[in-house]
């Protein structure tokens, strides 16, 4: 429910300092209209003695031009976020030498102004680290030595001034402690996560395999001769399968987002076809949950990362599937000036209002007494929340108990589309295809995996040639499915790169793999190799190869470089 202006793409450090920066910009602003307020009052004669009218007129003067000069540090931050020492020291000079200035020309009435040197020097430390703290603190006592070289009052007040410099050494000295005790409490938090993260990538490979196999198998199964009773037993089989896939999809994805390795590849994403794969990666829930699900079409695209946004949209649109049993449920986008909201509005069971406030955190479940048990345990939210925060976007949600549910991912900035008219028409006819006929080199070095594959791929209609190891001569074919470890030192990618130059052109290929996405597609130098994760669901594998079979993803005549 957080918006911000930060650009769309920004990663969380950035995030962090950029909120750090605006915080002391509007503090810088406060100070500036609370001072002249001050000056004012004084000025009009309020108080024990009246402000002189010409030092008035000059620090109210002053003031003005340290008020522009504060808005154009503001904007720069709102123009280049991020961390940049000189514009913080160079902010940090114009704060305590504008106080130095009103103190010296100001006199006795401007006392009042050592607190803001004070809420200057422990903001900055409390903002920016023990570093920029330490610098206030010697910058805090500079000013107090300008008061005495250039104020005859303040020489004369040696008892006030040694008052002064004391609590401004003590004050930042007990925050540089709390500073201290603060970043040890985070490191070790810190290492406990990023512990809990090496165990989970560790797992994951392993927890993967077996949830990939079985998937395929049950859909090997459902294509065989079964009576009704043993369908059914097939469809729970596949329902239970599926939760655990999903469960472990939100562990390893709060796992990622804690260790601080999501990194944000933007690109120009068409959310038609977007949308459309989505819907198909939802279907087996529909069906499970009875619900009706309606995707609004449109040729809109945005500049975003095609898989943290496909991430974030199907927890929003599962998330609402799963609480509106027998309904209806709507998956659209709405135009915003030059940004994008994709919505879903659900039919539901709907939340109160005391749960709204902290439905985004983690492992939190708006939940009734009464309510049906619904799968899950409560980071779909969580993660989509995380994730927008990551890109620079926001999410939304509103609803009334009783009545559904509308949660909507806001601010994806607007691409222009550049498809091709064949492109659009493959789009507009089916985001599906036939896959008859298609000639497929399958590279599994899990038997299990390979078999359950196979079986389904044949069941497609594909032409597989299945190999457990890499070959080393094959026939013909349109596109090649390769795991990413093969054991005996192999990986996929080299695989891909031995039969292109066989073929001598770049056929099609994807890649299946247990690992983090991020790490193997910094492996791969193609772009033309497409990378899905484990589990891959029948449905998605499908997608992807009919999407590749229509050419939406690859060039298949584009000569080999090997």
């Amino acid at each position: 429910m957080t918006s911000t202006s930060l650009p769309a793409a920004a990663p969380a450090e950035i995030f962090d300092e950029y909120r750090a920066e605006i915080g002391q910009a509007k503090v810088r602003l406060a100070m500036i209209v609370a001072a002249s307020c001050y000056l004012a009052l004084r000025w009009a004669g309020f108080g024990p003695t009246l402000l002189d009218p010409e030092i008035a007129i000059h620090s109210l003067t002053y003031f003005g031009c340290f008020a522009i000069f504060s808005l154009l540090m503001f904007a720069d931050i709102l123009r280049r976020p991020g961390h940049y020492p000189l514009r913080r020291i160079a902010s940090m000079v114009g704060d305590y030498g504008s106080l130095a200035y009103i103190m010296i020309v100001g006199g006795a009435p401007s006392m009042p102004f050592y607190a803001l040197i004070l809420w200057v020097t422990v903001g900055n430390g409390m903002r920016f680290g023990q570093r920029y703290l330490l610098m206030a603190t010697a910058m805090a006592q500079l000013t107090l030595v300008a008061l005495l070289v250039f104020s005859t009052y303040w020489r004369g007040q040696f008892e006030l001034m040694l008052t002064f410099s004391i609590t401004a050494l003590a004050l930042p000295t007990y925050a540089l402690v709390l500073l201290r005790y603060t970043a040890r409490a985070r490191d070790a938090a810190m290492e406990a996560m990023l512990a809990k993260s090496r165990f989970l990538a560790q797992a994951s490979h392993d927890l993967r395999q077996p949830i990939h196999a079985i998937g395929y198998h049950i859909e090997a199964l459902r294509g065989g001769q079964l009576d009704v009773p043993q369908r059914q037993v097939v469809d729970r089989i596949e329902r239970s399968l599926g939760g655990v896939a999903r469960l472990f999809k939100s562990l390893l994805d709060i796992s990622k987002l804690d260790s601080g390795n999501v990194e944000v590849r933007e690109s120009t994403v068409a959310l038609g076809p977007l949308l459309a794969e989505i819907a198909q990666q939802v279907e087996e829930q529909l069906d499970w949950h009875e619900v009706e699900l309606r995707v609004v079409p449109t040729g809109l695209s945005v500049r975003a990362d095609p898989t943290l946004l496909t991430t974030m949209v199907l927890n929003l649109l599962t998330n609402g599937i799963k609480y509106s049993k027998g309904s209806q449920v709507l998956l659209g986008v709405r135009r915003r000036g030059a940004t994008v909201s994709i919505e879903v509005h659900d039919q539901g069971i709907g939340i109160d209002k005391e749960h709204l406030p902290k439905i985004f955190e983690e492992f939190y479940r708006g939940h009734e007494a009464g309510d049906h048990d619904v799968e899950g345990v409560g980071l779909g939210l969580s993660i989509v929340r995380r994730l927008a925060m990551h890109c620079g976007f926001a999410v939304d949600l509103q609803s009334v108990r009783g009545r559904g549910t509308t949660a909507r991912l806001t601010g994806i900035p607007m691409a222009a589309a550049k498809r091709s008219p064949a492109v659009r028409e493959a789009q507009r006819t089916s985001a599906i295809g036939p896959l008859g006929g298609l000639g497929v080199i399958l590279i599994e070095d899990d038997v299990d995996v390979l078999e359950a594959t196979y079986q389904l791929l044949e069941r497609w209609g594909c032409d597989v040639q299945a190999f457990s190891a890499p070959p080393e001569i094959v026939s013909y074919a349109d596109i090649i499915i390769a795991d990413f470890d093969l054991g005996g030192g192999a990986t996929g990618v080299e695989v891909i790169a031995d039969i292109r130059a066989q073929f001598g052109w770049r056929v099609p290929a994807l890649i299946i793999t247990g690992h983090a996405l991020e790490r193997v597609r910094g492996l791969i130098d193609q772009q033309d190799v497409m990378v899905l994760p484990k589990p891959v669901q029948p449905a998605t594998l499908r997608s992807a190869l009919s999407a590749i079979k229509l050419g939406l993803f690859a060039n298949p005549r584009q000569p080999s470089a090997s």
